[in-house]
């Protein structure tokens, strides 16, 4: 493949910065990404969104042995795919506005690959967890200092109410870490692939999350104050007690495990 300077100079176009376009120059990263999607892959589809100039779908299309389906909300790389993989089935649009389910023949699965624009990192993570039935598995890259936010451990200044959201939804595994020279342009910022597997739905699953957010409304303050705003007639000091925690404790000090005896003290 050739290098994106003179593929995007070819369709006189250039890295879109609203589009938070980089694109993967390092062979290595394409094919430690597939990989990575592919292994122990039970999906009916594998889907990758954003390919760009196509690093990824490249070795994508050579090593799946399943359906590939792309989606690219670009007009003129989505032109300059379809030509480079005319046997590849690629939807045009914004992916974060698809259904997933309709997307997909009753009873069919996905595995999804991407390597992120920054600015997408939350929605595309919501959106996976939205369409666990459907989503296998999926490997993103992030900027590094997000996906520090994602695998931080309590008490920690990265920890946070995504972090504890995106553990009741997913096991990750991380895959390592991308340098900027890795993408052209290359970004500000080195990147992390992460590999997710959806955990099984826990019950009363959207209660529990309105609790966690409810917990990092105001992250300076104490626990208790954040989720009186919410449950005015709660005894929280009680319960933290209960729970083995410091009245005066902060959200950031409770485990995923911690929030989950929180939420069954007041169903």
């Amino acid at each position: 493949m050739a290098h994106p300077r003179e593929i995007l100079k070819q369709l006189g176009a250039s890295p879109l910065k609203a589009l938070s376009q980089n694109f993967l120059t390092s062979p290595h990263w394409a094919e430690k990404l597939v990989e990575a999607l592919l292994k122990d892959s039970s999906a009916d589809e594998h889907w990758e969104v954003g390919p760009g100039l196509g690093a990824l779908t490249e070795v994508l299309v050579e090593t799946s042995k399943k359906p590939v389906r792309l989606f690219e909300i670009d007009r003129k790389l989505s032109k300059y795919l379809r030509e480079r993989f005319p046997q590849v089935p690629l939807q045009e649009g914004d992916f974060l506005e698809s259904n997933i389910a309709e997307e997909l023949s009753p009873s069919r699965t996905c595995a999804i690959l991407s390597n992120l624009p920054y600015h997408l990192s939350s929605p595309m993570i919501f959106k996976m967890a939205e369409y666990k039935s459907q989503v296998t598995h999926f490997v993103f890259t992030f900027q590094k200092e997000f996906a520090d936010r994602l695998t931080a451990a309590p008490g920690t200044k990265n920890y946070g109410a995504l972090t504890v959201i995106t553990e009741l939804h997913f096991n990750l595994e991380n895959l390592g870490t991308l340098p900027a020279g890795a993408f052209y342009p290359p970004p500000s910022v080195s990147s992390q692939a992460i590999r997710f597997s959806p955990k099984p739905n826990v019950p009363n699953e959207t209660g529990l999350v309105a609790l966690i957010k409810l917990a990092f409304a105001h992250r300076r303050k104490q626990l208790a104050g954040n989720l009186r705003a919410g449950f005015p007639d709660v005894d929280w000091e009680k319960m933290l007690l209960d729970l083995g925690k410091p009245p005066t404790c902060r959200a950031e000090n409770l485990s995923l495990n911690d929030f989950q005896k929180l939420y069954n003290y007041i169903k």
